[in-house]
């Protein structure tokens, strides 16, 4: 192949260069060279080297495909200028297969770079939420256990009030027995006369203590209903609570599941970023 038709070949890759930068949908730059030196460079928007008719450095990916004849891919640090990039070497052939020239695209790697931060952050916050709400439905779980427990409880207090009342019932049936015996113990001694006044005394304290067991019955019979009452109100309330926290806990379940989904696909997003 004639040294003008290299010629031609090489100044048409010059020409479709800036087509070829638009036609990548990233933010890029574009090298041509022949074996030595560059023809045409574009930079991208973040990075310059200014390789405008500069020779071609020896670490440079089109330097490495003139001259290994072979596609090549070199990432850049971002410590060499400022922002990491990929830079692609392909060697440019004439028409008997001689290597001619190099074509190079260098792509940035900033949007790369961020989503790696992002996933690898979000991984991280991620595995964060997952753990304190899975000890989070543990602990709902754990409440909820305790509320069944103290539910049990109060039904059994509930048994020993009613139990009480039952007592209560037998004392003031005692109470009321007493009160007719000292009745009737009363109408003996005024029969009696004048030996039954002493008897009389004890009659009449038997009512009184008689009277007085019944008043303090009702009055224990009245403070036993509020207890019943607010045994009630408390486990009502028990009940609610522990319906609360298994709700909770089921919840907290899922949340779990749900960040541990969102943390898969974080991995995912790495996974993409490495493709690019």
């Amino acid at each position: 192949m004639s040294s003008k038709k290299q010629s031609d070949l090489l100044e048409m890759l010059v020409e479709v260069a800036p087509l070829i930068q638009q036609l990548v949908p990233l933010d890029c730059m574009i090298g041509v060279t022949d074996k030595e030196k560059f023809l045409r460079y574009l930079p991208a928007e973040d990075v310059d080297l200014k390789c405008e008719d500069e020779i071609i450095p020896e670490g440079d990916a089109i330097y490495i495909a003139v001259n290994s004849e072979k596609v090549v891919s070199v990432e850049v640090p971002k410590e060499s200028f400022g922002i990491p990039f990929k830079a692609t070497g392909v060697p440019v052939r004439d028409e008997d297969g001689n290597v001619i020239g190099g074509l190079g695209l260098g792509v940035s790697l900033k949007n790369q770079e961020f989503l790696f931060e992002t996933a690898e952050s979000f991984v991280a916050t991620s595995e964060e939420i997952t753990a304190m709400t899975e000890e989070l439905a543990a602990s709902a779980q754990e409440l909820a256990n305790e509320m069944e427990s103290l539910n049990t409880l109060q039904k059994e207090l509930i048994e020993q009030v009613n139990k009480t009342e039952v007592m209560l019932k037998f004392i003031n049936k005692v109470a009321s027995n007493s009160n007719l015996l000292g009745l009737n113990a009363s109408i003996e001694a005024a029969r009696a006369g004048k030996q039954g006044r002493g008897f009389e005394v004890v009659a009449n304290e038997i009512r009184k203590m008689a009277d007085n067991s019944a008043s303090s019955v009702e009055e224990i019979k009245e403070t036993i209903e509020l207890i019943q009452q607010k045994v009630m109100m408390i486990s009502d309330t028990t009940e609610n609570i522990t319906g609360v926290t298994q709700r909770q806990a089921t919840a907290s379940e899922e949340i779990a599941a749900s960040i541990q989904q969102l943390s898969s696909s974080a991995e995912e997003i790495e996974k993409i970023a490495r493709i690019i």
